[in-house]
């Protein structure tokens, strides 16, 4: 498999991390129905919602390459709140970590959770949230050994099928599994 690199996405990258996104999305929810996806990349992963949070100074996205093509991609937000989660240091959101499968396993997951960590952690010590779908077991089991936790639930639309989610939170963003 060809070396990635990592980097900050930039507004150009939209369409690239757009037909990325389209691909990997359906993976995690293949009991959704098809419209319900369809409708879902059009309103959430279109090049020009992309481009809304490559330009959004909150957000910073990071972009993995092979040979020049997107193998993975994260969105964080450096202050983020969120009605159920804590609120004083505001939290950072980690969403949208996205691979591709043939990537799964090769440590590059890590490598984008560790870069992140040390985004949001270069702001100061902060609690960091995200929401994953609640049946995936696989992506739950990683964010658990980075040290989230599940504190709660909500609904997630896809198109109009509504999904559980969990909101699982870290209490501090460290570069270490174990927040040191």
């Amino acid at each position: 498999m060809t070396p990635t690199s990592i980097r900050t996405a930039n507004p150009f990258d939209a369409d690239a991390l757009s037909l990325f996104a389209a691909s990997v999305f359906p993976l995690g929810c293949p009991q959704t129905a098809p419209a319900d996806l369809t409708a879902y990349i059009a309103a959430e992963l279109s090049p020009q919602r992309l481009r809304a949070l490559l330009e959004d100074r909150n957000i910073t996205v990071l972009i993995a390459e092979s040979s020049q093509c997107v193998v993975a991609y994260m969105v964080v937000a450096k202050h983020s709140p969120h009605a159920n989660l804590p609120t004083a240091p505001i939290p950072a959101e980690f969403r949208k970590l996205y691979v591709d499968p043939a990537y799964h396993g090769t440590g590059l997951s890590d490598a984008l959770i560790q870069l992140a960590l040390s985004i949001v952690g270069a702001e100061g010590p902060r609690p960091v949230w995200l929401s994953v779908f609640s049946e995936n077991p696989r992506a739950i089991a990683f964010y658990k050994k980075w040290g989230f936790q599940i504190v709660g639930s909500q609904e997630f639309l896809v198109g109009t099928d509504s999904q559980k989610d969990f909101l699982m939170l870290r209490a501090i963003a460290a570069g270490s599994p174990t927040g040191s």
